[in-house]
């Protein structure tokens, strides 16, 4: 299988072994306050390993009772296999129903379910209770579903356990290693002689002793002192990884349970984002979820309050869903597809779950933020390009990749650089970009002086941007003859000497006897000077070739002569003088220097004056 990490979280009614299932399994009680052990109640986040192999098993053991259901979705945050646990003697319970609930909004793809305290009911019973079990939990779309019985006191049972558990590791998706690095946050305390550590569960990337990160939303830029792995000293903390890091320079006041410790400078907070949002069919008539209206609000190990806007609907009834816009109290670090939850503030009961879909609007109107929301959520990555692209005029951020969409990054990579005209993560649509480009040659080709100043202000928000469409228009300008001076464009006057080159570039396509300063001359009934000067202008600019010390031709005839001459040689296994005046009417004194410019191509080898085409030098032979 190779070396993995794995977190495992533990779901449940309030007392029905979780914890003590999670101390069986692995020897560390999970519970980590005096309260919690006198209570005998888990009341936050409590983390557990196992070693299978090269398998490192982190167990989220997290509270059943319903005041502290926040802990609960804070320590589903990353995780890769659910273990639900549920006590024979009872069956299913009220916080079993909203526990699989919420676990059933994250995407997580394995579910083992456990009936403890095995051993403290019949078997008729037992049997019943797991009856029941597979036909609640077959409601939920998991990929992968295992059933268990377990007693804490039978060896045998904790061993098929075991067995099951690395098992389902084998079938974990490999995690976002080669992302930047982001950890939640969900404890911050001080160790005297170490100073500030923050712990969290790492969801994406890998982070080493001595690397720079920021605190999010504060943006607190920091440096990773000391790092520690499921309570070891460690080099390196990677994605799957529970990570305990030793931060320098930062008041553990300054950082609270909800914030991120992410690579710098990559992350975006959100003031708000959009979302699918859907009740939970459970829920009575009186907690349906009410336009602008506030709730309790849950995210990774952030909880707080949210107004909900929705799109397009007033209200929503047990088991509807709609698009909506979250607006938290606090800037929060989304990704794409996390999952939400939504509490209703008296009573607190879980009322909805919901997706992330994007961070941003983009600045789009409505209509095209609904169609925008539509692709993203049903994996349509091209089409909301295409709507980003035919709905924009300026330029803007696309978020990094694991806030904008679950794609591959090739994939992404390929569609903007189709849709856009891209400096690093700011773009802007090639439509766009055309049109201004657009805009401006009309300006140009008018005859009148265009100030590139003038066109800053489309490209505002990106200087890099500018700097590409700037460039660009010089380059176009200049490759069709428009002079480029002190950020003006403008087509400059010709001399009488460069009016006089024209002239005599186009008397040379009607007649390629007119090859030289004096017969140049003596058509044109000019002085030889001026000819001459001429022909240096044509010969600088690359319009004509200079096939001796006297005779020129233009480019584009010679160039044409050579593929004439290379089809003939491998037609007629030669070309010579003869052969040549087929190709080109022409004088002995253009012929020949024309000739003579074949053994400069390296194509053709001369023998007694014909020339034969590389490697056929003896096809005559």
């Amino acid at each position: 299988m190779g070396r993995q990490n794995v977190i495992v979280g533990t779901a449940g009614h309030i007392d029905h072994g979780k914890s003590a299932l999670v101390e069986r399994l692995t020897g560390v009680h999970p519970d980590r306050f005096k309260e919690e052990q006198e209570r005998g109640i888990t009341l936050d986040l409590g983390f557990a390993a196992l070693e299978i192999d090269e398998t490192t098993i982190s167990f989220v053991d997290v509270p059943g009772h319903e005041k502290l259901i926040r802990n609960m979705i804070a320590g589903a945050t990353g995780i890769d296999i659910i273990l639900f646990a549920v006590d024979a003697t009872e069956g299913i319970k009220p916080q079993t129903i909203e526990h699989a609930d919420i676990l059933s909004v994250l995407n997580i793809e394995t579910l083992i379910v456990v009936l403890t305290k095995a051993d403290k009911v019949s078997e008729a019973l037992l049997n019943r209770r797991l009856s029941e079990a597979r036909e609640f939990f077959n409601r939920f779309t998991y990929p992968y579903k295992r059933f268990l019985t377990v007693s804490i006191y039978e060896q045998h049972s904790i061993d098929n356990l075991k067995k099951t558990l690395y098992e389902c590791s084998g079938l974990i998706s490999s995690r976002y290693t080669s992302h930047d690095f982001l950890m939640r946050i969900d404890r911050s305390f001080s160790v005297k002689g170490a100073g500030t550590v923050v712990t969290g569960s790492c969801i994406t990337g890998q982070i080493k002793t001595g690397d720079d990160i920021e605190i999010l939303p504060a943006g607190i830029q920091t440096k990773v002192k000391n790092i520690q792995v499921h309570s070891k000293n460690s080099l390196s903390a990677s994605a799957g990884d529970r990570a305990a890091l030793n931060v320098t320079g930062v008041d553990k006041n300054n950082v609270h349970r909800g914030d991120i410790a992410a690579a710098p400078k990559v992350f975006s907070p959100a003031a708000s984002f959009y979302a699918r949002l859907k009740t939970f069919s459970s829920i009575s008539k009186k907690d349906v979820i009410k336009h602008n209206k506030s709730y309790r609000f849950l995210i990774g190990t952030y909880a707080g309050e949210a107004k909900i806007i929705l799109l397009g609907k007033k209200s929503l009834n047990a088991g509807e869903s709609a698009l909506c816009k979250i607006v938290p109290d606090k800037s929060y670090t989304p990704l794409f597809g996390e999952a939400f939850f939504l509490r209703s503030l008296s009573p607190q009961i879980t009322v909805a779950g919901g997706k992330v879909l994007s961070i941003t609007n983009f600045g789009l109107a409505k209509n095209n933020l609904l169609t925008l929301l539509s692709c993203m959520e049903n994996g349509k990555a091209e089409e909301a390009f295409k709507v980003l692209e035919t709905n924009i005029e300026g330029t803007f951020d696309i978020p990094t990749l694991i806030q904008f969409t679950d794609k591959k990054s090739d994939e992404i990579k390929h569609l903007i650089k189709k849709y856009f005209i891209s400096a690093g993560r700011t773009v802007t649509p090639r439509k766009y970009f055309s049109k201004i480009t657009d805009m401006a040659k009309e300006e140009i080709y008018s005859g009148k002086t265009l100030s590139l100043s003038g066109y800053h202000k489309y490209f505002k928000n990106s200087e890099n941007i500018w700097k590409i469409f700037r460039e660009n228009l010089i380059r176009l300008a200049e490759k069709n003859g428009y002079t480029y001076e002190n950020e003006k464009i403008f087509k400059k006057r010709k001399s009488e000497h460069e009016k006089l080159a024209d002239e005599i570039y186009e008397k040379m396509s009607q007649d390629v006897s007119l090859s030289n300063a004096a017969n140049l001359s003596s058509f044109l009934n000019i002085s030889e000077k001026a000819a001459a000067n001429a022909l240096t202008i044509l010969a600088n600019k690359g319009k004509v070739k200079k096939l001796d010390e006297k005779n020129f031709i233009r480019t584009d005839i010679f160039d044409n002569f050579i593929q004439l001459a290379v089809k003939t040689a491998k037609k007629e296994q030669y070309i010579d003088l003869k052969k040549a005046k087929t190709i080109i009417k022409a004088p002995r004194k253009i012929l020949i220097p024309l000739i003579e410019q074949l053994d400069k191509t390296g194509l053709f080898t001369n023998k007694d004056n014909k020339r034969y085409l590389k490697g056929d030098e003896t096809a005559e032979f």
